[in-house]
């Protein structure tokens, strides 16, 4: 156990997280090739071969790199969308809301960190589905690693903590965190960032209008939209990291992470 890792289970309240520390299967932060020896023979990736929405959903899951986020948040419930599979749970057909709400049936894939020695992978607990609203058909059983490339949306829960006020307040510890952190990492709501040179065949910066159009739409920052067969109705919308965008659940206690370019419909 490294001494970062002890000062973090020393200070850690979140029990499940205690005992994946000491278990060692706690989420890492992937580290420099300089520092960890077994990457330094893997040359580094070409610009032609980064896209806005992969950079920003790594981005993005760097920020429950955060201590204090990390002491909040359930690693046991997770769901990832992809094109063709939702991994962790399945869809339901989502009815009209005035609450937060969103058409996913169950979050139930464990994060554990990003693959050591190759940061495009997750490495992960879960089984997979075909990406079909009310088709709960398994696509693959134990699935253990999930590529970031084919990340379009992640959604997460925070720890149960059985007492409501409690429950409401690191809600928004965990928000305040989200935006500490966004706001260190420099995270707009407005263009492609950095990475529009390379990615003129995605055309990712066509996402400019849906980022700006969702930060700016009204005071609260609510908004409903698809993202392919995901539905999200009346969330929070907390901000963005280049191309992805972070928004809020308070009746769930959920946060979700979606790629601004698989955003379709806007209600």
């Amino acid at each position: 156990m490294t001494p970062e890792t002890y000062l973090q289970l020393y200070h850690s309240q979140n029990p499940a997280l205690s005992d994946a520390l000491r278990a060692g299967t706690a989420p890492a932060c992937p580290l420099p090739a300089e520092k960890f020896r077994p990457c330094s023979h893997r040359p580094a990736p070409q610009p032609s071969q980064d896209c806005c929405c992969k950079r920003a959903m790594a981005e993005a899951l760097r920020l429950l790199c955060d201590p204090l986020l990390a002491e909040l948040v359930d690693f046991n419930t997770f769901f990832f969308l992809t094109d063709s599979l939702t991994v962790g749970g399945a869809l339901t057909v989502p009815s009209p809301s005035t609450t937060p709400a969103d058409n996913i049936d169950s979050a139930e894939a464990s994060f554990h960190r990003f693959s050591p020695c190759n940061n495009d992978l997750l490495e992960i607990d879960a089984t997979a589905y075909f990406a079909t609203p009310l088709d709960d058909v398994i696509a693959l059983e134990d699935v253990d690693q999930l590529s970031i490339c084919a990340l379009k949306a992640v959604a997460f829960d925070l720890i149960d903590l059985e007492d409501t006020e409690e429950n409401s307040s690191a809600y928004r510890r965990a928000i305040r965190a989200l935006r500490r952190t966004l706001d260190s990492e420099g995270g707009d709501t407005s263009a492609c960032g950095s990475c529009a040179a390379h990615c003129d065949t995605h055309d990712c910066c066509c996402t400019s209008g849906v980022l700006n159009e969702l930060s700016a739409r009204n005071l609260s920052r609510v908004a409903t939209f698809t993202a392919g067969p995901l539905v999200l109705q009346n969330l929070s919308v907390l901000g963005s990291l280049g191309g992805a965008l972070l928004l809020g659940n308070e009746t769930l206690r959920r946060f979700y992470l979606v790629c601004a370019e698989t955003i379709e419909a806007l209600g």
